[in-house]
């Protein structure tokens, strides 16, 4: 956000109060500032911390130095092998660009005609035109400037005000995309009267809004940004519709989609009511719905004193959105994506992505990658040492994956405002670029640094994420990885936070990144009871990634082997023609008790087990899943249990013949301390045609 109550003073924007710049920097040609030696940035990978200041010497490159004072809120837009820099900063809006996908930059220089402007966003059409827009206040009106480069940033020679047809407006936050035909759109606040516009100020940020007629709008360009169209609303209630902050996309149909701000607005008082972000889209920017659609209100609204670009917008190769942005609540500030298959009709339950707890600003943006994969970073001052920046991958199929990186090596003065937003945006080869201002260490003043970042990486994640056994049994989850960015990786598979007694397997111990593993961890009959974060880890040749499995484990039944997870009818005393164990669709786990056989058999086949109920138990339980061809006079399933203590005898299953009954569950009422004997039986007349089987799982008391 930005400026201007109805005081003209404060028509320069509470931004550029902020960043105190120096005095203007020589020209070295068309208004753009001096050259500064350029230094090299090196990729490093998602996932790994770097820390230290040395990393940061060869990793990290200060793409404002050329310009004295304060440099902050960066932009940025890539066209390989070209990034673009933009920022407020060098007198005006600095600029850089690098023409080796970011492994040096340019000297930073000063957009021509942008002195004291405000805002700036950056893009790049089809032809390779780049498009910077800022915003500028002259002459009584507020409005945004494009001015457009032939030559791949090397010069900007055609600049365009977008200025309103009455004076006396308010403006602010200018966002710019391009279409694949070249048609370029402009998305910034407006309000109609400066006037009724009430600033809330932040003394380590820049200003947000309480009052006024805050609209966001939209105009376009058919002629690469020589002329622009009217003026247009994006939403519904202009000219109090409380929006602004548009970020804008167009896909590759040419619809544009946008994200804007919104408050609820008094229409007496012009009072704002908390925000939440609200999407929209057009298939040709002059047409908008009545309606848009509110992301999520139930994760929380947005604050009023809100400085930050609070919402992002992006799309994947594959045309998914995305969206980001952070709620201030009772129980902290926090961050959010959320991602749409259906062009923005339903949008996704919202993801976490901020981890901390606190009240701290959380600036969080996004980028699309591959089909289902998007890119979300954070600006944040929770670290108690000041500002950093962190990333983090995320997938449509697994959610975010491994743990945020932290991308800035140093930590910015947490009372030196680094901008109200940073730049994100994807190269070739799963690379990503990344700028952000950050008053490094003790700095009074904020300067703009910039890296390239390696997505090629792999994610790892358990299927089920948890499992509960009794103990002496056994619990079985696939761990299945996800290879990003073509990672092709190798990588062993280990477990650590197994309890006393348990066990873990994979199987295969070792896979290549895209595949999957068998994690079985068997207990002991000894294993105490409780529940059990087990910690996976994949160590891979260039990563190492972890996932969680949350084990719980129950205290013996008083039935032994009632899962027949030993494998065997161990516990059991077996009678008849057919007994023994199957892998064949157990109800839960590896093994079920099998009666009876898929070829005919003479007889009843047996288990029957004699236990005592323990402290606490008050029922007996089991599964069946009978397979019965014949009726019921000749064949059946069937299971008794007698109390021993009490010298009685019920029918827990009356004699049972369906020809698939599906897993059925069956208890009875026990008492505590008593003994019992249970007979489960599956009997078959050993008639060709209609053998009869039966199999049994999960035997409990509890």
């Amino acid at each position: 956000m930005s400026f201007s109550a109805p005081i003209r003073a404060w028509r320069i924007s509470r931004r550029r109060e902020l960043i105190a710049l120096a005095a203007a920097c020589a020209l070295a040609f068309a208004g753009l500032c001096s050259l500064a030696t350029p230094a090299t940035a090196t990729p490093y990978p998602v996932g790994a911390t770097v820390t230290g200041n040395a990393a940061a010497a060869s990793q990290i490159v200060n793409i404002s130095g050329a310009c004295a004072g304060q440099n902050a809120e960066v932009e940025e837009a890539t066209a390989s092998p070209y990034v673009y820099q933009v920022w407020i900063g060098c007198g005006g809006i600095g600029f850089a660009r690098s023409t080796d996908s970011g492994a040096t930059y340019s000297s930073a220089v000063e957009l021509p005609g942008s002195g004291g402007a405000w805002d700036p966003a950056i893009a790049v059409g089809p032809t390779g035109i780049v498009y910077a827009a800022y915003m500028l206040s002259a002459g009584g009106f507020d409005y945004p400037v494009v001015s457009a480069s032939f030559n791949q940033g090397a010069t900007f020679t055609q600049t365009t005000a977008l200025r309103p047809s009455t004076s006396g407006n308010w403006g602010d936050r200018v966002f710019i995309a391009v279409a694949p035909d070249g048609t370029v759109y402009v998305t910034w606040d407006y309000g109609p009267s400066a006037a009724t516009v009430k600033e809330l100020c932040s003394s380590g940020g820049s200003c947000a809004f309480s009052a006024g007629e805050l609209n966001s709008v939209i105009q376009k360009s058919t002629d690469g940004g020589m002329t622009f169209g009217p003026i247009t609303p994006m939403g519904p209630g202009y000219p109090t519709m409380g929006g602004y902050s548009a970020p804008l996309l167009v896909d590759a149909g040419g619809r544009i989609d946008a994200l804007y701000w919104g408050h609820q607005t008094d229409p007496g008082t012009y009072a704002l009511h908390p925000g939440y972000e609200y999407f929209t889209s057009s298939v040709d920017g002059t047409t908008w719905p009545s309606t848009t659609t509110q992301l999520h209100p139930e994760v929380g609204s947005i604050a009023l004193p809100t400085w930050w670009i609070d919402g992002d917008l992006a799309i994947d190769a594959g045309g998914t959105l995305y969206a980001t942005w952070d709620t201030q609540t009772a129980g902290g500030d926090i961050g959010y994506l959320s991602s749409s298959a259906d062009g923005g009709a339903s949008w996704s339950t919202p993801v976490r992505v901020t981890p901390d707890t606190d009240n701290a600003m959380h600036l969080v943006q996004v980028t699309g990658g591959p089909a289902g994969t998007a890119y979300v970073a954070w600006q944040t001052n929770a670290p108690s040492q000041g500002y950093a920046t962190y990333l983090q991958i995320y997938t449509t199929a697994g959610g975010l994956v491994s743990s945020p990186a932290q991308i800035s090596t140093a930590y910015g003065n947490p009372n030196v405002w680094p901008g109200d937003t940073f730049g994100l945006a994807t190269l070739p080869g799963n690379q990503i670029a990344l700028s952000w201002g950050s008053a490094n260490g003790t700095s009074g003043t904020s300067e703009v640094y910039a890296t390239v970042v390696s997505a090629v990486d792999f994610g790892v994640a358990a299927n089920p994420a948890s499992g509960s056994v009794v103990a002496g049994s056994q619990a079985t989850t696939t761990v299945a990885t996800t290879a990003l960015g073509g990672d092709s990786e190798t990588m062993n598979l280990s477990a650590v936070g197994l309890p006393a007694g348990a066990a873990a397997v994979f199987t295969p111990a070792t896979v290549t990144a895209g595949g999957s593993s068998t994690l079985s961890i068997s207990t002991a009959s000894s294993t105490p009871a409780g529940s059990y974060p087990v910690t996976i880890t994949a160590t891979g040749t260039a990563h190492t990634h972890t996932a969680t499995y949350t084990l719980t484990v129950t205290a013996p039944s008083g039935i032994a082997n009632g899962g027949f997870e030993t494998g065997t009818l161990s516990g059991w005393t077996a009678s008849g023609p057919a007994t023994g164990v199957t892998t064949s669709g157990p109800h839960t786990g590896t093994y079920a008790a099998l009666l009876g056989s898929s070829s005919p058999t003479n007889g009843a086949s047996n288990i029957a087990q004699t236990f005592t109920a323990p402290t606490g138990s008050t029922t007996l339980g089991f599964w069946y899943n009978v397979t019965c061809p014949d009726n019921v006079h000749h064949d059946w399933a069937t299971a008794t249990l007698k109390d021993n203590t009490a010298n009685t005898t019920v029918t827990m299953l009356a004699r049972t013949c369906v020809a698939n009954s599906g897993w059925i569950h069956v208890t009875r009422a026990i008492t505590a301390g008593h003994s019992y004997t249970l007979t489960l039986t599956s009997n078959d007349n050993n008639h060709a045609g209609t053998a009869t089987s039966t199999k049994y799982d999960d035997v409990t008391a509890s």
